[in-house]
């Protein structure tokens, strides 16, 4: 029976895909659409079981390794100036609108703050891939935008940490507070230094020759066990293996085989799933009784972000086109909000409703960024071999 089920989710889920893919728009959103379709709310052929749980909870770690893999730390350095700002300005301004709005309409701290960490992310990937699909990924605001997008992750990533850990433990610990914190950053720091300093050791045992893929799986894992036993969530764990498996540290060769199979398994496999059963859980009243609060969030999931980003851009030294198009590119969200947004529900911070609206939020902000976005390309394709170097940029603001 399940795997009568699992061959008629997949099914669903291609088609959708084949379906986004033409249209033009992030196929996960054609995966969530499809779980809608054959999950409970609609046709009722497929079934929220266990088996689907444990594959979903996989694509959610495996989704995160893949994101780390993608995390180019050098690009994070050498653009870190200008997209830390960029970054900056696209989080406060989101989080202000979206905590005054869950709070105008008599939400409680936690789910106005858990709804407003949801809003701040960007999904790198997403940004990343319409950049690509455009043409435009190699130029500067390209690179500003997909940087801008990391340090985004990474930041909400950390906040999502501590918030956890005060929703799990009920109350406002500064010590406890101050313990996750220097776990985290004790974490980051620990990962790249050995990762700079005894990788070398460490890559005999995927050395070329070896696809590496199951040592990598291991060492994801284990990278995700010891974030849950310092108290953090194990997605930042996934995340940071994926950062000290990034080419940068091994063999190209090597780094391709292994980031094609983590790829093919997060996105054709498990991550599909994972979207997919997130539909099972979602309630459509929300649309009737919650209206205005929809409005509302997603005005300021679209706004915050193109105001917040791009008047940074553009106080960095870009021009007003070019910093319109960061504040577009930094209004995509996925991956990540997606999986925030269903932790929160399992954790019991946010109910069917509030996980709904988020859901529509993520998907219908990052249609709209998408569309606003396609007639600017074609001027800045243009402007490509007229564009300052992006250092000029920064030294004309002195960053």
């Amino acid at each position: 029976m399940f795997f009568q089920q699992l061959l008629i989710l997949l099914i669903f889920v291609w088609i959708s895909r084949k379906i986004f893919q033409y249209l033009q728009f992030p196929t996960l959103f054609g995966e969530v659409f499809a779980g809608l379709l054959v999950g409970p709310l609609v046709l009722q052929l497929v079934s929220d079981s266990e088996p689907l749980r444990v594959l979903s909870e996989l694509g959610v770690f495996f989704l995160m390794f893949h994101s780390g893999l993608e995390t180019n730390p050098k690009d994070i350095l050498r653009f870190s100036r200008v997209s830390f700002f960029v970054a900056l300005g696209g989080i406060i301004l989101p989080f202000l609108g979206a905590y005054l709005v869950s709070s105008w309409f008599g939400y409680d701290l936690n789910t106005s703050f858990f709804v407003v960490l949801v809003l701040s992310v960007t999904a790198a990937a997403i940004s990343a891939r319409l950049l690509k699909d455009s043409k435009i990924s190699q130029t500067p605001v390209a690179h500003v935008i997909v940087t801008a997008a990391h340090i985004t992750e990474i930041l909400m990533l950390f906040v999502f940490s501590l918030f956890l850990d005060v929703n799990r433990t009920g109350a406002v610990d500064f010590f406890r507070m101050g313990y996750v914190v220097a776990a985290f950053v004790s974490y980051f720091v620990v990962v790249f230094y050995v990762g700079h300093r005894y990788f070398k050791h460490l890559y005999r045992i995927i050395h070329k020759g070896n696809k590496g893929f199951t040592f990598a799986v291991i060492l994801a894992l284990l990278f995700g066990v010891v974030a849950e036993l310092i108290g953090l969530h194990m997605i930042i764990g996934a995340f940071l293996a994926g950062l000290f498996l990034h080419q940068e540290f091994i063999d190209g060769e090597v780094y391709t085989k292994i980031e094609d199979r983590i790829f093919g398994l997060s996105y054709s496999f498990l991550g599909p799933i994972f979207f997919a059963t997130l539909a099972f859980h979602l309630d459509l009243d929300a649309l009737d009784t919650l209206p205005w609060f929809v409005l509302c969030v997603f005005l300021v999931a679209v706004f915050g972000k193109i105001l917040g980003s791009g008047v940074m851009a553009f106080w960095s030294g870009l021009g007003f086109q070019d910093s319109l198009v960061v504040g577009l590119g930094m209004g995509s969200r996925g991956v990540l909000e997606l999986i925030m947004a269903s932790i929160g529900f399992q954790e019991g911070i946010i109910d069917a409703k509030i996980f709904s609206v988020l859901v529509l939020v993520s998907f219908s902000s990052t249609v709209v960024s998408t569309l606003a976005m396609k007639p600017l390309i074609p001027r800045l394709q243009k402007r490509i071999t007229r564009a300052p170097p992006l250092d000029l940029l920064m030294n004309r603001r002195g960053l």
